[in-house]
């Protein structure tokens, strides 16, 4: 494991980051009040959530298309969209609920690299990305195993577990893994051998 000490601060504050974050954060507080959509409810647990998604910058290969699995309330696919403007990005989520948010937040934010997929991710079958993350869907083998059909060959999956649960990387034995840490966070980042 290797632990991440990174100046997100330094990310987040660039305007051309900044201002869709902002944007996302009033829409997100906004419909927090009003639907059971997470349990985010003040800016300061807000901010530890966009941080929590953009660590993984410090160590992610550069993709071309990312596919998020379960993607909620934007977690962390939306924000490492506001940082990678030039990737294509796939918001797969079931729930009708958070479609609606997601849609309104992606035009809130004017994200036109991002689109929102209402299904699951073994229902799909006509895209493909070279990075799958997915934060707090499933255990990481189940994840895997029903979305390998989504990512291209040589692609990665970045999946954000507790420190409780870094030990899945176990479960993906046929999978070269890396697990990086921060406070409460683990990140698995694996691909096929």
């Amino acid at each position: 494991m290797q632990h991440i000490d990174y100046d997100i601060q330094a990310i987040i504050s660039q305007p051309h980051i900044a201002e869709p974050l902002e944007r996302f954060s009033n829409i997100l507080l906004q419909w927090a009040k009003i639907h059971n959509l997470t349990a985010i409810k003040d800016s300061k647990e807000l901010y530890h959530q966009i941080a929590d998604s953009l660590l993984p910058i410090s160590f992610l290969k550069p993709f071309h298309t990312c596919i998020d699995i379960g993607s909620g309330a934007g977690f962390p696919a939306l924000i490492l969209a506001c940082y990678y403007t030039d990737s294509k990005f796939y918001l797969l989520e079931p729930r009708k609920k958070r479609v609606s948010f997601l849609e309104n937040a992606i035009i809130s934010m004017g994200l036109s690299h991002v689109k929102v997929i209402a299904d699951y991710s073994y229902n799909v079958k006509n895209i493909q990305g070279d990075l799958i993350s997915s934060r707090a869907v499933c255990r990481s083998d189940i994840l895997v195993r029903d979305s390998r059909h989504l990512l291209e060959s040589g692609g990665h999956y970045l999946l954000y577990k507790g420190t409780n649960t870094a030990n899945e990387k176990d479960l993906l034995d046929d999978m070269q893994t890396q697990v990086f840490t921060n406070t409460n966070r683990a990140y698995i980042y694996a691909s096929f051998v």
